[in-house]
């Protein structure tokens, strides 16, 4: 599949696709976390976020977590996380919009 190359010049350290279970169906990128990992706690994340979405009025559709040094940005759609670790102070618009692009098409293909 390799859709997710297209964060690479973005610069986006490494990216997950994963689905609601945590399993890695694809991933880009070197470092730490694994992207197993990072699956299974975006997918955990996502999860533990849907009666808080509810309660807010609709359904999980993306989030952010960012440490002194890292963030990750994730779009849920249709049971599937993806998300990005890029360094902080980077272009976190273009990586979002170019997220929310991956998230429409994989839908239509997954």
């Amino acid at each position: 599949m390799k859709m997710l190359e297209t964060l690479v010049p973005l610069g986006v350290r490494q990216a997950v696709l994963a689905s609601q279970d945590g399993l890695v169906i694809e991933s880009v990128g070197k470092g730490t976390p694994e992207p197993e990992l990072l699956a299974a706690e975006l997918a955990t994340l996502a999860r533990a976020s849907r009666t808080l979405a509810h309660g807010l009025g609709g359904e999980l559709r993306r989030f952010t977590l960012a440490t002194e040094h890292r963030e990750v940005l994730v779009v849920v759609f249709n049971g599937y996380c993806l998300g990005a670790v890029v360094e902080k102070g980077a272009d976190r618009r273009n990586i979002g919009l170019e997220l929310s692009r991956l998230a429409m098409r994989l839908a239509q293909t997954i």
